[in-house]
């Protein structure tokens, strides 16, 4: 039995340095929003580059750009709930 397989080529080195180089520098960003003390709106601009992190190493290294797109919904839809509650989360203790 053959099995046909979709296959696709892999990224090259300088696609990953650059991504290399911007999880550093998105790291060193989140240290620096932590030095600003902007208040509520660290714990957001923090979560957000937290997030694009987390997006740069789903999508390059763990290579879900080469999934369909019923897989990328089927995982990205529960982080984005995850997402929501926590914010919600973050706005009852924020106005209590």
């Amino acid at each position: 039995m053959e099995r046909k397989h979709e296959g696709h080529e892999a990224a090259s080195y300088k696609t990953y340095i650059f991504t290399w180089t911007a999880l550093v520098l998105l790291a060193a960003a989140t240290i620096a929003v932590a030095e600003l003390h902007m208040g509520a709106a660290s714990i957001v601009v923090a979560l957000l580059i937290a997030s694009l992190k987390a997006a740069l190493i789903l999508y390059f290294f763990m290579h879900l750009r080469y999934e369909k797109w019923f897989f990328k919904l089927a995982f990205l839809l529960p982080i984005l709930v995850f997402m929501f509650s926590i914010g919600f989360t973050f706005l009852d203790v924020l106005y209590r």
